[in-house]
């Protein structure tokens, strides 16, 4: 159903409005983080213009997954960018503003000059007109505007090479806008892309091979980083590199609209716990935690939910998605590629295992964490429905398949094999949710019962900081965490050596630097003086008069 707005004389510029399969998908999301963090609000006092700005926010988004036009669309995404900087304004620092307005003004910039491009060829901005625009551009014309679009949509999902505003603002962003940054801005790139795909060219290689290698840098940045929330922003970039790989071959399309809501859940879940935990002890440092399990077992229990997901192991929804990921990659025979995506899937686990160890296990780092309480239900509620639906995921892993065959069948794209909700099929395999379920609820009741039956033969430490007859006197600057420095001892190896170690902010500084000297330069040619200001005005008309003579 399309909905036009208006329709001016000046050409034939038409705003619209469609409601499709795949714009109420990504509403349903936009909807989920918005009813989830709604919850923790009573536990920050923030000023009124916050709640106005996110409302406007959240506009902007369903603006750009119902809008029917590139024109509504770069309204909406505007819009988006702006409203996301006045929220960044109330905690990040200066220096981090810079980096995402600069970000974000060339990516909208670059998004402007694309659509203008599309709509030079058929004077339309409609969807439905972009693939024939497309297809009427010269060679040099369509690498160019795919150039510009795919760098604006870059910037925004955080692709290596063009996340240099992000994990800062990840890091520094209230902790309630870090969880929707994640979950849900992140996923505007995501439809973006899809759009691009589905609507104006075809899956192109070349967004398979940038995918993989964001998702696997991204991986071992995310392994040495000591902020909790710089973790979890590396880990996104990553989530969404798996996302921009199977977008980038034919059939992967289902593949990344499961691991959208895979990955707006489980980050949902992972940035509200990591909330809580900084809410309560106000730290956000590995080297600043452990131990907290005997304080706060709820919070432990669902951030182990959630790290299960994030790994994409069995028997919670992450497996599905991965599932139709891998068999996405298998189906267009891109060997290489899957075995990208299944090192930097496999390799997760060391930041994962840095997640649960190094804010719940191991020994604390401090006397104060004893003092630590479970967060109210206000952090609790959120984090729970978001399990039940991951767990439900992994249990009925075809729940969700009939509404996305709607989207790919709308798409004009190849639907995917259903029998029951209980059982995931594709070309290669299948896998049937109830029973794993079943087989891993029946080990995890006896492993339970093993443990509580030995628990009343454990002694229990009085002091768990008095180490002194392991022959060690510790005062307060001794690390007694494995978190302080977990995952440094990696740079020894080679090739993650150089992924560690460098990094784009070089790249970025050295084009500052750059900028900064051409200023310099053009305000000394144009001082602001009147005379000086009048021989440039008659050089430069001597220049128009002699190129229009010759």
């Amino acid at each position: 159903m399309m909905i036009n707005l208006s329709n001016y004389a000046l050409g034939h510029i038409v705003l619209a409005l469609e409601m499709s399969h795949l714009a109420n998908f990504f509403a349903v999301l936009i909807l989920l983080s918005m009813g989830t963090l709604l919850f923790l609000v009573k536990n920050y006092a923030l000023p009124k213009s916050f709640y106005a700005l996110s409302a406007l926010l959240s506009t902007s988004l369903f603006l750009i997954v119902y809008a029917a036009d590139y024109l509504l669309f770069f309204i909406g995404w505007e819009v988006m960018s702006i409203t996301t900087y006045f929220l960044l304004s109330f905690s990040v620092s200066q220096k981090t503003l810079h980096k995402y307005i600069i970000f974000a003004m060339s990516s909208a910039l670059a998004l402007f000059i694309a659509i203008l491009m599309i709509y030079s060829t058929q004077q339309s901005f409609l969807y439905s007109d972009a693939r024939e625009s497309f297809e009427l551009m010269g060679e040099f014309q369509g690498v160019f505007f795919l150039v510009l679009i795919l760098f604006a949509i870059f910037v925004k999902l955080g692709v290596i090479g063009f996340h240099y505003w992000l994990v800062d603002a990840y890091e520094e962003a209230h902790d309630i806008f870090t969880a929707f940054l994640s979950a849900v801005l992140s996923k505007m790139g995501v439809y973006a892309l899809i759009i691009l795909v589905v609507k104006v060219t075809q899956p192109m290689l070349a967004l398979a091979i940038i995918g993989v290698m964001t998702s696997i840098i991204a991986t071992f940045k995310a392994i040495q980083e000591d902020s909790v929330k710089r973790v979890l922003a590396y880990s996104s970039i990553a989530q969404l590199g798996y996302i921009v790989t199977v977008l980038g071959v034919a059939d992967g399309m289902s593949g990344a609209l499961y691991h959208s809501l895979i990955h707006t859940a489980v980050k949902l879940l992972l940035f509200i716990n990591i909330a809580g935990v900084i809410y309560m002890t106000g730290r956000d440092k590995f080297s600043q935690l452990g131990g907290l399990i005997y304080k706060m077992p709820q919070s432990f229990v669902l951030l182990l939910i959630g790290i299960i997901v994030l790994a994409g192991m069995p028997p919670l929804g992450g497996f599905s998605s991965k599932f139709l990921i891998y068999s996405a990659l298998l189906d267009t025979k891109y060997l290489l590629l899957l075995s990208g995506v299944m090192f930097s899937s496999a390799s997760a686990f060391l930041y994962i295992y840095k997640l649960i160890y190094g804010v719940y296990l191991g020994h604390p780092s401090h006397k104060k964490l004893e003092s630590a309480k479970e967060v109210s239900l206000s952090f609790l509620l959120p984090q729970y429905l978001l399990a039940f639906i991951l767990i439900t995921l992994g249990t009925f892993p075809a729940l969700i398949v009939p509404y996305i065959n709607e989207i790919l069948l709308e798409s004009s794209l190849t639907t995917l094999s259903f029998t029951h909700a209980g059982e995931l099929i594709s070309a290669f395999a299948q896998f049937n949710g109830l029973i794993v379920m079943s087989a891993f609820g029946t080990i995890f009741v006896l492993v339970v019962i093993f443990f509580v039956s030995t628990r009343s033969k454990a002694k229990e430490a009085k002091n768990r900081f008095d180490i002194a007859y392991c022959g060690e006197e510790p005062d307060e600057s001794t690390h007694l965490h494995y978190g302080y420095s977990m995952g440094k001892e990696l740079a020894r190896v080679g090739i993650l050596r150089a992924i560690i170690k460098n990094s784009s902010s070089h790249f970025y500084e050295y084009l500052g630097k750059q900028t900064l000297s051409f200023a310099e330069l053009f305000r000394k040619i144009y001082s602001g003086k009147l005379s000086v200001n009048f021989n440039i005005a008659i050089l430069f008309l001597l220049l128009l008069l002699w190129g229009s003579l010759r």
